[in-house]
């Protein structure tokens, strides 16, 4: 089967990304989500005394 065609013809169809969005992807907010998560996660059980955390 030619799939040559497919970035001409499939790829064209999809949505248009903005020129100054094409550096991010759907997933990047789950991912600082995530992160902010697992920096509150590690503050609750980090072993420095109460007073020195946020």
């Amino acid at each position: 089967m030619d799939k040559s065609h497919y970035f001409d013809h499939v790829c064209n169809d999809t949505i248009p990304t903005l020129p100054e969005e094409e550096s991010t992807t759907p997933t990047d907010m789950l991912s600082e989500a995530v992160e902010e998560i697992m920096d509150n996660v590690k503050k609750v059980f980090s072993t420095s005394e109460p007073d020195d955390r946020d």
